[in-house]
């Protein structure tokens, strides 16, 4: 009797209908979780006859699900202000992650840093992206697991390779005089320096320039056997010449005299170019002067040794700046104030012979921004250096990460760096309905769905990323409610129809016996 396989088809359908509410109403609160919808459709029809007009008379077989429809529209964000982790995507697409097979797509940004580094959703797949390689974001590369540094880790130092100062030079400045600006640079091994770019009034249009690093020595102190303690300072010098004392040093001395007083010299004046040796024989000479006995300055080859008993220093020995040719050079002004030579950037400025031994820095003063015009100008105004901008920077150890609208994923370090490691990819499909669900908030692309369109945030239809934000389940509650008394009244339906067939079924029964 095929009545009793149509109400249990339709408590069949219902049933899976009502699966789905629950499931619906379950997940409520699971990040970017997209509600589904359980649709049916008729089953066959049997022909049992015909009208008198010759039209066919056919009865239905009953139910089955048609689908379960996923609503794949965007949930509300729920805004933290904190974790710099948490990410949400505002408009269409996906984010791609992997778990060491095919690729997966998700909604949900909550992600996580493990004990490597790697970016991991909160079932521990990995946050696919592309590569930055010295901090440019490679898009034509392979995807790769988002990499991040771990705490305490330490970023090695950039030697200084370029440098820019927006300068403005007073037109009425007096012919010889001087006016200089300073730019912080790094060598190799992350030491810093204030270079200074000294520009010279030679006429009305014409300044001259120079540009300096010099370097400031700190010293090293031993104490040999005997209790004789030596301070000393090394100097670079450049293809084995002579170093010399640049004349800012500010070196003093404190010692013993024969009259068991203490004592204190100021380094005396520095000759222009005085070699080590010279400037040693002036601090001894000082330092007698002065009654401090038991103490004397020596220079040696590139290192400059006070040596003796009961005394310190303080204040610094500072090398006079080693540079190249193209450290020298003129500025050509118009009668407008604009520069007009040199035309193009200035390379080639070089200093060697540093006192940390770091490779020799080689530099390149962009003296045209970025949009070719001059930063440097002559004006009636005053001489000023308004800001300075340099590519090179000390060691530093990592502090936080971010991830920016576009999807760049950059890390911050406690030397002030910032330092771009990658950019999330996106991902979206043709037939959205096609996509395998994995659970997890995951989904897996099948022949159905298309295959996945990679790109990045704003781009080819895609989202774009909100950080600290999560976006929330798109469940209704209200409709959700509305469609679960539906179900159940239907399920009630079709458990009557089956009581009914029950009871004429025996009843029929009963009339044959």
């Amino acid at each position: 009797m095929p009545s009793f396989y149509i109400p249990l088809s339709g408590l069949n359908a219902d049933s899976t209908a009502l699966n789905t509410i629950a499931n619906n109403l379950s997940n409520m609160n699971t990040t970017a979780f997209k509600g589904q919808t359980t649709n049916f459709s008729d089953l066959f029809y049997q022909q049992i006859g015909t009208t008198g007009a010759g039209e066919g008379i056919q009865v239905g077989g009953g139910v089955k699900v048609a689908s379960n429809h996923t609503n794949f529209t965007q949930g509300t964000f729920n805004t933290n202000g904190t974790s710099t982790s948490d990410v949400a995507l505002n408009g269409n697409g996906f984010f791609i992650v992997n778990g060491g097979g095919a690729n997966l797509l998700t909604r949900n940004g909550a992600f996580t840093q493990d004990s490597s580094g790697i970016l991991r959703t909160a079932d521990g797949l990995a946050v696919m992206g592309y590569p930055a390689v010295n901090g440019v974001v490679n898009s034509n590369a392979a995807l790769t697991p988002v990499n991040i540094p771990v705490i305490g880790q330490v970023i090695k130092p950039q030697a200084t390779s370029s440098f820019s100062m927006n300068a403005t030079l007073d037109s009425q400045t007096a012919i010889n005089s001087t006016v200089t600006g300073q730019v912080q640079v790094f060598d190799s091994l992350g030491k810093s320096y204030e270079a200074s770019v000294t520009y010279t009034k030679q006429d009305a249009t014409h300044w001259g320039y120079t540009v300096s690093l010099p370097d400031t020595l700190s010293p090293q102190t031993n104490t040999s056997a005997l209790g004789v303690t030596s301070t000393v300072y090394g100097f670079g010098t450049s293809g084995g010449g002579t170093a010399s004392v640049d004349p800012g040093t500010d070196l003093t001395i404190t010692g013993q005299t024969a009259g068991g007083t203490t004592a204190t010299i100021v380094a005396p004046p520095v000759g222009a170019g005085e070699t080590l040796a010279t400037y040693a024989t002036d601090l001894t000479s000082a330092l007698t002067a002065a009654g401090i006995t038991g103490v004397t300055a020596s220079g040696a080859g590139s290192k400059l040794t006070i040596a003796g008993t009961g005394f310190s220093t303080s204040g610094s020995v500072i090398q006079e700046p080693i540079a190249s040719a193209s450290a020298k050079g003129q500025l050509v002004f118009d009668a407008s104030g604009n520069l007009v030579s040199p035309a193009a950037d200035i390379s080639g400025i070089t200093f060697t012979g540093l006192s940390d031994g770091a490779a020799p820095m080689n530099m390149t003063w962009n003296i045209l921004g970025s949009s070719g015009a001059p930063v440097i100008n002559q004006a009636d105004a005053q001489s000023a250096t308004s800001s300075t901008v340099q590519d090179g920077f000390g060691s530093g150890t990592y502090q936080s990460f971010s991830i920016g609208p576009d999807g760049t994923v950059t890390a911050s370090y406690s030397n002030g760096h910032s330092q771009v490691l990658g950019q999330l990819a996106l991902a979206n499909v043709t037939n959205l309905q096609g996509l395998a669900l994995q659970g997890n908030g995951n989904y897996a692309i099948t022949s159905e769905s298309g295959a996945a369109s990679i790109g990045v945030s704003g781009t080819n239809g895609l989202g774009v990323i909100q950080g600290s934000a999560l976006e929330q389940s798109n469940v209704n509650i209200s409709a959700e409610f509305s469609n679960l008394i539906i179900a159940q009244r239907a399920f009630e339906a079709n458990a009557k129809s089956v009581t009914t067939f029950d009871t004429v079924a025996q009843d029929t029964i009963n009339m044959v016996h």
